[in-house]
């Protein structure tokens, strides 16, 4: 029976492993497309975010909290202020920074009233959540193109190229950091 739980046990990790793996390349792939076609994203991500509000407010009539429902709509529409100079956004912008500060306030508003009432079901909180908290800023940050001259590194950045997106900005940088490392074998004396 031992090794038969540490088979079990191997099963599981490998499986969360593969399923965080297929989730970055996923990810990867959806970037890759939303930068090729912006004005297609940007116009899906204003269909989801009054979408989104369509379901808010049906929420509201199934007897959700009403103030907590107008929060949550006053939240998309700050995160549709992200939209107007789409698909490049200053990292550093009070307009992405106020989203990014209302995506985790409205996280805690909806958490900290599902665990005051818990009737609801685990199913229902966990889509609830994810369509109508989470889907709109995730969707967002997987459509961000940062302004290269808003990101620390601007003055070793090529000026040619004016966009990236926020994926293959971080990938590349983790990619440079890793070669520009000297390994002892490589070092040359003069």
């Amino acid at each position: 029976m031992v090794f038969l739980e540490a088979l079990v046990k191997a099963g599981w990790l490998g499986g969360v492993v593969f399923l965080l793996f297929s989730v970055g390349c996923g990810l990867y792939v959806l970037s890759e497309w939303v930068e090729e076609h912006p004005r297609t994203t940007r116009r899906l991500l204003w269909y989801t975010i009054w979408g989104v509000d369509a379901v808010l407010a049906l929420m509201a009539f199934e007897g959700l909290s009403i103030w907590r429902v107008v929060v949550s709509v006053c939240t998309n529409h700050t995160y549709a202020l992200n939209l107007e100079g789409f698909p490049l956004v200053n990292l550093g912008g009070p307009r992405f920074l106020g989203s990014c500060a209302l995506a985790v306030g409205n996280h805690f508003l909806w958490f900290f009233y599902f665990i005051q009432r818990l009737s609801f079901p685990f199913s229902q909180v966990c889509s609830f959540m994810f369509f109508c908290v989470w889907l709109v800023p995730l969707a967002l940050f997987v459509s961000l193109v940062p302004i290269d001259t808003a990101l620390p590194s601007a003055q070793t950045v090529d000026r040619g190229k004016t966009r990236q997106n926020i994926f293959k900005t971080l990938f590349s940088r983790l990619a440079k950091a890793d070669d520009g490392q000297q390994h002892p074998q490589q070092l040359h004396v003069d």
